[in-house]
């Protein structure tokens, strides 16, 4: 196993060097450090010489085939997307939620599903209640809670803070919606488990996101802010290639912006993730390229197959055959990502 050290090299390989992904696996179960406007704070050092803060951080090391073996029970995949059973096209049948949701709202539709089926007790999700600047990590308990969450922030959200309060309210079989980024830190918890929470039993769904890099979150804001006024902003979308923009919605419409304007807002973390598709999920879901108000949908794990087939069966969720261009295309955008960080 890769050596596991403590807060002071966490800080000096990660914070210092503009590298945190603001994950969130870190802040929640140390005093030391901590979420503040968007960025994660070193208070005080610490001695602990083998931390979690360090073990569970995506950007400091990551053991794919460990990964691999506890995840998938088969060696590490290295093509362009990972371990896959299945891909479909996928959307809500509850068109007001694939609306109100990104794309066809299909990740509400499969968390609401694990909750009234009880194959989750909790779920660990990303929101921005009104009034309040950041987006951060929450845990749902019921449908109406999962449906207030719906939507992509676009950000690096310290959504994994949501996971520690979940295991320390006591929750046995937690579902977790992530960034690739947050899906790789999952997967370390539940593979090193250093206070030895059970967290490979209680861990009991991850929902992976596509996402080629994210904002950070004090800087989107900023620009936000000072472009709109952040009461007025409803939505975000980046619609497919060859668009290049990001559209922002807002109480007088839609305003598209050039995607060359906001780069500089994308965190430094990014440019150093290989994985785009969320590799290590039990199930992954992203745009649908070309086709409006739909998702893709891998399947990858036992679990998640499960999951989308009882969501199929149950009238909740509508699929259709995902051609071979359009998985060409998601194989080369994925393979480009990993090109960016060898």
């Amino acid at each position: 196993m890769t050596e596991i050290y403590g807060l002071d090299e966490l800080n000096r390989r990660v914070l210092q060097t503009g590298s945190c992904a603001a994950c969130g696996a870190c802040v929640a179960g140390c005093p030391y450090l901590t979420a503040f406007k968007g960025k994660t704070v070193m208070l005080d050092r610490c001695t602990v010489e083998h931390g979690r803060c360090f073990a569970y951080c995506p950007m400091t090391f990551f053991d794919a085939e460990a990964a691999s073996q506890f995840v998938f029970g088969q060696s590490s995949d290295s093509s362009e997307i990972g371990h896959v059973t299945g891909v479909v096209a996928s959307r809500s049948k509850d068109l007001d939620l694939a609306v109100a949701g990104q794309a066809g709202g299909t990740v509400s539709t499969l968390m609401e599903m694990a909750i009234e089926q009880g194959l989750i007790d909790s779920a660990v999700l990303t929101t921005i209640p009104p009034g309040e600047e950041y987006p951060h990590g929450t845990v749902a308990t019921t449908v109406q809670e999962i449906v207030s969450c719906v939507g992509s922030r676009y950000v690096g959200a310290h959504s994994l803070a949501g996971l520690r309060e979940a295991l320390d309210r006591g929750f046995e079989r937690i579902g977790v919606v992530g960034l690739p980024c947050q899906v790789r830190s999952v997967r370390k918890m539940a593979l090193y488990d250093l206070k030895n929470e059970h967290l490979k039993e209680r861990i009991a769904l991850v929902v992976g996101l596509f996402c080629n890099w994210a904002f950070s979150s004090r800087d989107f804001v900023s620009f936000l802010s000072d472009r709109f006024g952040l009461t007025e902003v409803k939505k975000f979308h980046i619609p497919p290639p060859p668009a290049n923009t990001l559209e922002i919605e807002t109480a007088a419409g839609i305003e598209s912006i050039s995607l060359e304007d906001v780069r500089p807002l994308i965190q430094a973390a990014c440019w150093k993730c290989p994985d785009m598709t969320s590799e290590y999920a039990d199930v992954s879901v992203g745009m649908y390229e070309g086709r409006e108000g739909w998702n893709t949908l891998i399947t990858r794990t036992e679990v998640g197959r499960g999951l989308v087939e009882r969501a199929i069966s149950s009238g909740k969720l509508e699929i259709d055959v995902f051609p071979d261009t359009n998985l060409e295309h998601l194989k080369i955008a994925s393979a480009n990502k990993k090109k960016r960080v060898t």
